[in-house]
């Protein structure tokens, strides 16, 4: 045991250092730091303390078979039972590592919701047990090699070797940007180009807010940009998934043309052409800063962004050691109430950041000294499930209520299955959304104070609404109004034009808008319109599509021209069509087909057109779940535990 002692120093730095490698190439977009080595080795050291029994008891099973395992031949020459320092130290290596060996190979093969309990065929385990030998016979190699060579030395050089690795190694590190400005011959003439900013405030309805009517003053500092801004009285988000409805916002297609969908959440650049693309051929630096783990870098989102800052979780949690503690404690939530946490069973691991986190990032980004103009998207995902307010404008928002509901809803810890709330607890849900929507409008007050608004172009939305128990229906998983309603707030550099537009904007107008500011062309593929220049008829066509669900047949369709609103659900060839009147109707829950059955036919062969054959060709594609549907279910993209 004190052989083994001794090279668990050397073991816990030669694991971290590998680990962190690994990690970094899985977010090569970032930084290289030495927050990761550090925490790694932390979690690491658990894993070999943890390791040591084990450890100890193969090698005294090795000290009887000679030669047939980790501990043989490994003696440094002494001629005793007693296994050497690389002996001790590889067998300590195996068995730390084992674990997280096997956990990789199995990972592999579950898919969401499910653990090694779905695993019925041979197949999975087999592979598991390849992955192990394999492993055993990389450990006996090394100890086999190192065995004869100088303790001391050997020691120094893996743990310089490790040090390095784990400090300062880059792995695939994409090329720096080049700072492109205007008087560098062949470059992008950018001079009196405008700056422009994204903000999207994640899971924002719009009557909940101040430009859009709401009686409570949950955003008092958006109501007053919006007096000196274009405020389009109705607007729809594209789809209601947050990964989808941002990357329709950046390429301005549907999502059945970018191709992005929850079981499928990459972005392929051959698809369709985001405007970070764009900008930066046009002279523009461009960053980008996310509040969730769903708009992960590694998803391809991140394409045309020189800076794109997504680490929401410590960065310990990109290793693959911390991924088995991830799914272990998931595991053990569905077994035991004490692990459960509210539906967040990760013990520093959420995949979401607080809105302040988020805006010091791109601030400091945005007062770099380049003479570029920049292009700045923003993820706030501060309102989005659960409602945790902080106890300011908990204060100001919350009334008493002393019922049984929080904000994790139907993830609580105090949840019954199958209850909804009543009216009271639904008042108070409500009440723990607007107090956080308060918060984030003070935090974007502030950033935005420090921007130079005569020389920058704003456009301020939403990804998707939110329900409280319209229609039945429950945050944003369906295709209600109160879903798919979200603000559009427009402030044109130096605020030349402002005043409330009496027409429909949609989640495809966010990019061609900002191209119109910076007075960029708009490619031809382009299915928005630039709100910056163009006011549509109210009767414009606007089509919302849904096919963020765990069913890759399930796709639901709502197509807007003026009051009208035409749904589809169901599955290929099994279509059922609803028709609402909105001038009555504001939830859309009401079907008017039987009263309209001219105008129904009309908007479902309009539809039908539109679409194509679009649904059958997503119907025949296959989809591999990523390794983001942790992350979607710790957020309550999967389902709720009900």
């Amino acid at each position: 045991m004190k052989r083994l002692l001794s090279t668990a120093p050397l073991v816990v730095l030669a694991l971290a250092a590998a680990d962190t490698v690994l990690a970094r190439r899985s977010v090569p977009h970032r930084p290289v730091e030495a927050d990761l080595f550090v925490q790694a080795g932390l979690l690491w050291l658990v894993f070999v303390l943890l390791a040591l029994l084990p450890a100890w008891l193969l090698l005294r099973v090795s000290a009887r078979r000679r030669g047939d395992d980790l501990g043989a031949g490994l003696d440094d020459g002494r001629g005793d039972d007693r296994p050497g320092a690389v002996g001790a130290g590889m067998t300590l290596a195996f068995c730390a590592a084992l674990p997280v060996v096997l956990h990789h190979a199995l990972d592999e093969y579950t898919g969401s919701g499910q653990d090694v309990s779905h695993l019925k065929s041979a197949w999975p385990w087999l592979a598991a047990a390849g992955f192990a030998a394999g492993w055993a016979a990389v450990a006996w190699g090394l100890a086999k090699l190192l065995a004869r060579a100088p303790g001391k030395p050997v020691a120094a050089a893996i743990a310089i070797v490790s040090l390095v690795c784990g400090l300062f190694l880059p792995t695939q590190l994409e090329p720096p940007p080049v700072k492109r400005a205007p008087d560098v011959p062949g470059a992008p003439d950018a001079n009196g180009k405008p700056n422009l900013l994204l903000l999207v405030w994640d899971t924002t309805r719009a009557d909940h807010t101040g430009p859009y009517g709401y009686a409570r003053d949950t955003t008092p500092h958006l109501a007053r940009l919006a007096e000196e801004s274009l405020v389009f009285e109705e607007a729809r988000s594209a789809t209601i998934f947050t990964f989808t409805s941002h990357l329709t916002m950046l390429t301005v297609v549907m999502p059945s043309v970018h191709g992005a969908r929850l079981l499928s959440t990459r972005y392929d650049p051959r698809k369709a052409t985001t405007i970070a693309e764009i900008l930066r051929e046009e002279g523009y630096r461009t960053g980008a800063f996310v509040g969730t783990d769903v708009l992960a870098g590694r998803t391809g989102i991140r394409h045309g962004f020189e800076r794109y800052c997504d680490a929401v979780d410590p960065p310990v949690c990109d290793t693959h050691a911390w991924k088995l503690v991830h799914d272990v404690q998931s595991l053990l939530a569905l077994r035991f109430r004490a692990f459960k946490n509210n539906g967040l069973p990760h013990w520093i691991q959420d995949f979401q950041r607080p809105a302040p986190d988020v805006l010091a990032e791109a601030r400091e980004w945005i007062e770099q000294d380049d003479p570029r103009p920049w292009f700045c998207m923003i993820n706030l995902y501060d309102v989005h499930w659960p409602y945790l307010p902080g106890p300011e404008a908990r204060d100001v928002m919350v009334r008493a209520y002393n019922g049984a509901w929080d904000g994790y809803l139907f993830r609580s810890d105090a949840y019954v299955p199958g209850s909804r709330p009543d009216a009271e607890g639904t008042a108070h849900l409500r009440d723990l959304y607007d107090a956080e929507m308060l918060e984030l409008d003070r935090n974007v007050a502030g950033f935005l104070e420090g921007l130079d608004l005569d020389r920058t172009g704003v456009l301020i939305t939403s990804d998707h609404g939110e329900a409280f128990g319209e229609a039945g229906t429950w945050k944003h998983e369906d295709i209600f109004e109160p879903q798919l309603t979200i603000p559009f707030v427009v402030r044109l550099p130096g605020a030349t034009r402002a005043g409330r537009v009496a027409t429909r904007a949609a989640g495809m107008d966010v990019a061609p808008t900002l191209l119109g500011m910076a007075g960029v062309d708009i490619p031809e593929i382009v299915q928005g319109v630039d709100l910056s220049r163009e006011v549509p008829d109210f009767e414009r066509e606007i089509m919302v599509e849904d096919s963020d669900s765990m069913n890759p047949d399930l796709i639901r369709l709502a197509l807007y021209r003026g009051r009208w609103k035409l749904c589809r659900f169901g599955k290929l060839d099994e279509y059922e069509y609803t028709l609402h009147d909105l001038s009555t109707d504001r939830v859309g829950e009401i079907d008017v087909s039987a009263q309209h059955p001219e105008l129904k036919a009309e908007l479902v062969a309009r539809m039908v057109e539109i679409r194509g054959d679009v649904d059958r060709e997503l119907s025949e594609q296959t989809y591999e779940i990523g390794s983001e549907m942790d992350a979607f279910q710790a957020l309550g993209y999967a389902g709720d535990d009900d």
